[in-house]
């Protein structure tokens, strides 16, 4: 069975911001559209400004180590740029879903471009099923919101999720999320945006051109250490396993996008297995 052919489309599109109607369709389907958020001449500006900091990245690093530290699809830390990238996050329109969907002490939790580009392609999480953090019952942490640069579907790649599955704790069945997959289809400049529970990954780009999109992801504000421990820990390095653990060793934040680059899990600071929700559940 073709896969691409039998994706489902997302309907429901919201071209001015309906509190009630764009909650609704998270709390139910974890997944909506937001309609346009970018003029026809940010598009234009976004798209060549991202394509000249990619091709600055591929030069200064080289198409082979980006795809080892699974980078060759992103700009990571666009807040970095500032100017426009501070502009579009200080928006009114995206602020007013963030409020309501989060609330107004949410934080920006990864901001960055990913360009989908069937010619070169990492091993990156994003290319499988996934769900972006851990699960809570009946509350919702974090959100996604993706604005894609270029009119997007199926044949470039545009992403799959599964509406209904942040309701639930556990991973469905990959024979589920294939039969039950839909696909973001829309314009440049329409976003929409994903509970970060729902299930869901990029697709195949068959079209042989790039897809563009930037991808900001939003959380609560708590999820936060009071105090950079490992910082003021002048000695946690070499403390115990468990001391370092309990003081937040294993989830440092990264100083910059190339430390973040670092998938060696000797090294890196946030290292893998840390999203773990496992003996938390009341039965």
């Amino acid at each position: 069975m073709d896969e691409i052919a039998n994706d489902r489309t997302i309907l429901n599109r919201f071209s001015m911001i309906d509190a009630a109607a764009l909650t609704e369709e998270m709390n139910i389907r974890g997944v909506a559209s937001l309609g346009k958020i970018l003029s026809d001449e940010d598009i234009a500006w976004f798209l060549q400004d991202l394509r000249r900091k990619k091709e600055e990245d591929i030069a200064e690093f080289g198409i082979e180590t980006l795809k080892a530290n699974f980078s060759i699809e992103t700009v990571n830390d666009l807040g970095r740029f500032a100017g426009k990238y501070y502009d579009l996050i200080g928006g009114d329109q995206l602020n007013t879903i963030v409020n309501t969907l989060l609330n107004d002490k949410a934080v920006i939790h990864s901001y960055n471009a990913i360009i989908l580009d069937g010619k070169e392609k990492s091993e990156m999480v994003g290319h499988g099923f996934h769900r972006d953090m851990p699960w809570f019952p009946n509350c919702r942490t974090s959100i996604i919101v993706m604005i894609p640069l270029v009119d997007y579907g199926p044949d470039n790649g545009s992403t799959q999720f599964v509406p209904g599955t942040h309701a639930f704790r556990d991973m469905p069945s990959l024979d589920f999320l294939m039969k039950h997959r839909q696909s973001a289809v829309g314009k440049a400049g329409e976003a929409f945006v994903v509970d970060s529970c729902t299930w869901h990954r990029a697709g195949d780009n068959v079209s042989g051109l790039p897809r563009p999109m930037i991808v900001i992801k939003y959380t609560l504000a708590p999820f936060k250490q009071q105090v950079e421990f490992y910082l003021s820990n002048k000695e946690l390095e070499s403390a115990a396993p468990i001391v370092k653990q309990r003081l937040g060793w294993n989830v440092r934040v990264p100083h910059d996008y190339l430390e973040n680059r670092d998938w060696n899990q000797e090294t890196r600071k946030f290292k893998s297995g840390q999203y773990d929700m496992s003996n938390t559940y009341f039965k």
